[in-house]
C-alpha cells in the first residue's frame, strides 16, 4: 500500500527503524521509544507529534502499548514500535531524509551529547566554525533555555563527521579541573600540579576541541583554576575551547563570545505541531519570543504572555502555575538537588515520569540521570522562601540518609546538611574528608567552602579545608583557611605540611625536632619512624646515600620499643622495615638478610610482603652484578603475584622499573605501562609518594612530556614531604630548559 507520508511522519519512522524488533515486547525500553523521547530526538514540543503519530497508527505502520520506560520511575508510560509495515516503509523511503541516532566515534569523547531536530541554527553554527578557525577559544552564550547546549551539540558533532577529535564535559558545582579531564577521557592518571596539568593536556591533545558546557555552573572554588587552564590552551597552543554558558561570565574579554539569541519566527514555528493553524502558530512564537524552551513547554491550554519580554515571568505565572500542588512538590525536591541524578536515586520515582512529561527534565547522554531544566530550577528556585528551601532540604537529608550507598551518595546527603545548617556541620565534615578525600577532593573542596560560609568561626573546619587543599596541593587556599586554625597541634600539622609543599625544609625540619624533642615517648617513636620513611623517599634513584643513612640513624635514634607486647610487635616491624629500606639504599644486601631473617620470626608478619622484600634486594644485588637481573625479574613477577594490596604492588613494580631503566629502557617501559596507580590509599602521603616516584619515572621513559611530568613529580614530592628530591628535580628540570 503505497501511502505519502508528512515530513514529521519520516522522521518519526526514521527515529523509531533505528530500534530493534526485539524491543516490541520487552517489559523495560528506552526512553527514546516514549513520547518525551521522541519530542527530545525530532526538537518539536510534544502535542506536535499527536497528530502525525495518530495517522501512522491509523495506517499500520507505528504500533503504540505501555510499556516501563528505562530510568523513568516505575510507572508504565505509552511506548512506540515500529510495525512490519512501518519497517518496510522505511526502506522505500530510503536513506535521503535518515537522521541516525548519535553513536559515539572514535574521534568523540567524554559523555556525547544527545542530538536531535536542530532548527534555523545554521547561521549561528556557520559563525561559530568560522570564529574557531580566527580565535582559540570561543564563547557560547546565552538566556537559560534558549538553546545553547543544542547548538553546542550540533557543532560537536559536525566536527567530528569533519575528522576533527572533540572532548565534551558538562560541569556542575563540585566540578574541578581533574572532573573535567575524567570526563573529557583524557589518560589518566593526571597531574595535580595546574601548570604541569596544562603542560600535558596541551602537548598531549594538541589540535583536538574542547567543549566545556554549563561552564557558570563552575564554583568559585574552582574557579581560578578553569580560568587559568583556558587561558594556558592558549599560550601553550593546545586544544582549541568552546565554553557554553550563561552570562555573566568572568572568563577573560579577549575570548570571542557568540551570544545565542532566540529563533527567528520561520523556525520556530517548526517546534510546533499539525494541531495549531499558521497564524496560531506565529503568534504563539511572537508571544513567547521565538525562544525554544518556552515554545516546548507551552500547551494549548495555556494562557501567554503580553509581550515576550519576560520568559522567567511567564514560567513563573503560567507555566507553574499550571501544575497540580502533587507534581509542584515533586518539582519542589528536583530543584534543590546540586548535580543530575539517578532516577533509582529519587525519593518518588513516578515523579520523574510526571515531570518528563511536562519537559521539565534535562536528561544526560545514555539517559541514566536527569536535573530540572535550569531555567525551569531557576524560576522555581527564587519562587521559594528560606522557610520552604529549609523544608526540602531536611526531606532530602531524611531520604539520603537511608540511601546513600556510594560517594556520590553522601557527597549529596553532606550537600543537603550544610544546606539546611544542620547541627554536627563538623562532625559530618570531618567523616566526609577522612572517607572521600582522596577521591572526591574536587566536591569536598566545594562542599567545605559552603560548610566555611555556614559556621565561619569554626577552627575545626578551616583545618579540614586546608587539610583538602594541602592534599590538592594549594598553596594560595592553604594560607587562607590556616588563619583561622586555633587548636596548636592541627595548625603545627597544617604548617609541617605547607612548609614540605613550599619547599622550606628548615622549617619543617624545626618542627619535627621540636616534636622528638618533647612529646611523648609514644608520639616520639612516631614522629621518628614517619621522618626517616619520610627521608628514606626524600632522594632520587642513584643519588649519594651518606647523608640520607646518617640523617635516618639520626631519627631512628629517637626510637624505643614499648613494654607492652603488642605495641612493642608493630613498633618492631616498622622498625625493621626502615631499617631494611635503608641497608637496601646503602646497597648492604647482607644486612638487608639479616634483617629480613629478624622479621619472619615475628608472629603473623605477611609472606608476600616478605617476598617482595626479597625480591627488592635481588634487584639491587642485580645493579652490582648484571647476570642476576634474569633471576631478580623472576623472582620480582613471583611477588607481585602474591600481593594482595595495591600500594605494595605499585611500589614493586616501580622499584623493577627504576632498576630497569638503566639497562633495558624498552622493558623498563613495558613494565610501566602495566602500572595502575592505587585508588584504595588509606595515606594520602604515601599515595603522594608513589605518585611522584611513577611521574618521574615517566619523565624517563616519555621524554616527549618529560617537562609536565617533572612537574607534576615536584609538586608530589613536596606534597609527601620530599623537598629535597624535589629540588634536585627542580634542578633536573631547569637543564632541560
Amino acid at each position: 500500500m503505497s501511502v505519502d507520508l508528512t515530513t514529521p511522519q519520516e522522521r518519526i519512522l526514521h527515529h523509531l527503524g533505528q530500534f530493534s524488533s526485539d524491543l516490541e515486547t520487552a517489559w523495560d525500553v528506552p526512553r527514546d521509544l516514549s513520547l518525551p523521547g521522541l519530542s527530545d530526538a525530532l526538537g518539536v514540543v510534544r502535542s506536535a507529534l499527536n497528530i502525525p503519530l495518530s495517522l501512522l497508527e491509523e495506517t499500520g505502520m507505528v504500533t503504540k502499548r505501555m510499556a516501563h520506560v528505562i530510568g523513568t520511575g516505575t510507572r508504565r508510560r505509552n511506548v512506540f514500535h515500529l510495525t512490519e509495515q512501518g519497517r518496510i516503509a522505511v526502506q522505500s523511503i530510503g536513506k535521503q531524509s535518515l537522521k541516525p541516532r548519535n553513536k559515539k566515534s572514535s574521534t568523540m569523547h567524554g559523555e556525547v551529547p544527545t542530538l536531535g531536530v536542530v532548527h534555523g541554527r545554521e547561521g549561528v553554527l556557520n559563525e561559530l566554525e568560522s570564529s574557531l578557525f580566527d580565535a582559540h577559544s570561543i564563547v557560547l552564550s546565552g538566556l537559560p533555555g534558549i538553546g545553547k547546549s543544542t547548538v553546542g551539540s550540533a557543532l560537536f558533532q559536525a566536527l567530528a563527521h569533519s575528522g576533527k577529535t572533540v572532548r565534551w564535559f558538562t560541569a556542575d558545582e563540585f566540578s574541578d579541573l581533574h572532573a573535567m579531564g575524567i570526563g573529557m577521557e583524557f589518560e589518566a592518571p593526571l597531574p595535580s600540579n595546574i601548570q604541569a596539568f596544562c603542560e600535558y593536556v596541551a602537548n598531549r591533545y594538541r589540535g583536538e576541541i574542547l567543549f566545556l558546557d554549563d561552564v557558570h555552573a563552575v564554583s568559585l572554588r574552582h574557579f581560578e583554576s578553569f580560568s587559568q587552564f583556558i587561558h594556558q590552551m592558549e599560550l601553550l597552543e593546545g586544544p582549541q575551547m568552546v565554553l557554553i554558558g550563561r552570562e555573566p561570565l568572568a572568563f577573560s574579554d579577549q575570548i570571542a563570545r557568540i551570544p545565542l539569541s532566540s529563533l527567528e519566527h520561520a523556525a520556530a514555528v517548526e517546534l510546533l505541531g499539525d494541531e495549531h493553524s499558521e497564524n496560531e502558530r506565529l503568534h504563539i512564537v511572537e508571544r513567547l519570543g521565538g525562544h525554544p524552551l518556552a515554545i516546548l513547554l507551552h500547551h494549548s491550554e495555556s494562557e501567554l504572555p503580553e509581550s515576550s519580554q519576560d520568559i522567567q515571568m511567564y514560567v513563573e505565572n503560567v507555566v507553574m502555575s499550571s501544575l497540580d500542588d502533587a507534581t509542584k512538590s515533586s518539582l519542589d525536591h528536583f530543584v534543590v538537588l546540586p548535580m543530575p541524578i539517578s532516577a533509582s536515586k529519587v525519593a518518588d520515582s513516578d515523579a520523574v515520569s510526571v515531570l518528563d512529561e511536562h519537559a521539565f527534565l534535562r536528561w544526560t547522554d545514555q539517559s541514566d540521570r536527569m536535573e530540572v531544566q535550569h531555567l525551569i530550577r531557576n524560576v522555581r528556585r527564587a519562587m521559594l522562601d528560606e522557610h520552604e528551601k529549609q523544608r526540602l532540604h531536611e526531606a532530602a537529608i531524611a531520604h539520603w540518609t537511608t540511601i546513600a550507598t556510594s560517594p556520590e551518595d553522601h557527597l549529596h546527603l553532606l550537600y543537603h546538611r550544610i544546606s539546611a545548617q544542620s547541627t554536627g556541620l563538623e562532625h559530618h565534615c570531618q567523616h566526609a574528608v577522612e572517607v572521600f578525600g582522596s577521591t572526591h577532593s574536587g566536591a569536598l573542596a566545594v562542599l567545605l567552602e559552603h560548610a566555611i560560609e555556614v559556621e565561619p568561626s569554626s577552627s575545626h573546619l578551616h583545618f579540614l579545608a586546608s587539610k583538602v587543599a594541602l592534599e590538592r596541593c594549594e598553596t594560595s587556599h592553604v594560607h587562607r583557611y590556616m588563619s583561622v586554625i586555633e587548636d596548636v597541634e592541627q595548625r603545627s600539622e597544617i604548617e609541617i605540611g605547607l612548609a614540605h609543599l613550599e619547599g622550606r625544609v628548615h622549617d619543617a625540619e624545626a618542627s619535627i625536632e621540636a616534636a622528638l624533642q618533647n612529646g611523648t615517648q609514644a608520639e616520639k617513636n612516631r614522629v621518628a619512624l614517619s621522618a626517616a620513611s619520610r627521608r628514606l623517599d626524600d632522594r632520587l634513584p642513584h643519588t649519594n646515600p651518606a647523608k640520607l643513612l646518617h640523617d635516618v640513624n639520626q631519627y631512628l635514634s629517637h626510637v624505643s620499643l614499648p613494654d607492652q607486647i603488642q605495641q612493642r610487635e608493630v613498633t618492631l616491624v616498622a622498625l625493621t622495615m626502615v631499617q631494611h629500606s635503608a641497608a637496601l639504599v646503602e646497597g648492604d644486601t647482607n644486612k638487608a638478610e639479616h634483617l629480613r631473617t629478624s622479621l619472619s620470626t615475628i608472629s603473623g608478619f605477611d609472606d608476600a610482603l616478605m617476598l617482595g622484600l626479597q625480591a627488592k634486594a635481588n634487584l639491587v644485588l642485580a645493579k652490582e652484578v648484571p647476570s642476576q637481573l634474569e633471576a631478580a625479574i623472576q623472582l620480582t613477577n613471583k611477588a607481585l603475584a602474591k600481593q594482595t594490596h595495591s600500594v605494595h604492588r605499585t611500589a614493586l613494580q616501580l622499584f623493577m622499573v627504576e632498576t630497569l631503566i638503566a639497562f633495558d629502557p624498552d622493558r623498563a617501559r613495558v613494565v610501566f605501562d602495566g602500572i595502575e596507580l592505587p585508588n584504595d590509599v588509606t595515606s594520602i602521603v604515601i599515595h603522594h609518594r608513589i605518585s611522584a616516584r611513577w611521574w618521574y619515572c615517566k619523565s624517563k621513559l616519555y621524554p616527549s612530556t618529560a617537562l609536565a611530568s617533572l612537574k607534576e613529580a615536584i609538586t608530589l614530592h613536596r606534597a609527601a614531604g620530599c623537598s629535597r628530591a624535589a629540588r634536585l628535580l627542580e634542578a633536573e628540570m631547569h637543564a632541560m630548559l
